[in-house]
């Protein structure tokens, strides 16, 4: 399952694809996980690497950056939906059905990746990260960082790398809600997803 973020892959997913060298190709899928619309980032994936078939599923939005996250009632009914789609998801992988399955790339999907994607790839400022007094030096986020951006100094985080994932694994996962982004994410909540163990 590969995040989408400001419809595309994240860096870290191209990078990635871009090493992988498989021999004989088996049957290869991607299933895109969004808060919204997946746009164009299946086909930024089969740039990388041949897909047989591609996935769509809209989960729960928790970019808090620029968003509230949904009421407890709006949460519950995405993961609802959304495990209803991984079922079927799931039933065309293993009958290795090849096809575009992908019914959440919304409006002009090329256009809207093209438009804001480059947001992404040129932005992630690590700078936009600030720790609050709540901080315990837990560590948390200096080990989760799929980057290895965050290092802990005077037991307080320090990001180490001008540009990030963004991913807000650190943000999201922080056991004090110590970590922000920006000016509005303090107010716009904290998602995790409570059917996955962390």
């Amino acid at each position: 399952m590969v995040p989408v973020y400001y419809y595309g892959i994240p860096i870290i997913v191209g990078d990635f694809l871009r090493k992988l060298d498989v021999p004989q190709k088996p049957y290869s899928y991607a299933v895109l996980n969004c808060g919204g619309t997946t746009a164009n980032a299946g086909g930024q994936i089969r740039r990388l690497f041949p897909l047989d078939a591609e996935f769509g599923v809209v989960t729960v939005d928790n970019y808090v950056p620029m968003y509230k996250t949904a009421s407890d009632e709006e949460k519950q009914a995405r993961l609802d939906k959304a495990e209803l789609a991984i079922e079927e998801i799931t039933r065309r992988i293993k009958e290795r059905t090849p096809g575009v399955f992908n019914d959440c790339k919304g409006l002009l999907p090329r256009l809207v990746t093209g438009a804001v994607y480059p947001l992404y790839k040129y932005g992630r400022k690590t700078g936009k990260f600030t720790v609050n007094d709540s901080c315990t030096g837990c560590g948390l986020c200096e080990k989760i960082c799929p980057r290895q951006a965050i290092k802990l100094e005077n037991e307080s985080p320090v990001w180490t790398a001008p540009q990030c994932e963004t991913c807000l694994g650190c943000l999201h996962r922080c056991p004090s809600a110590a970590i922000n982004y920006g000016k509005k994410s303090a107010g716009n909540g904290r998602y995790l997803n409570p059917r996955v163990e962390f």
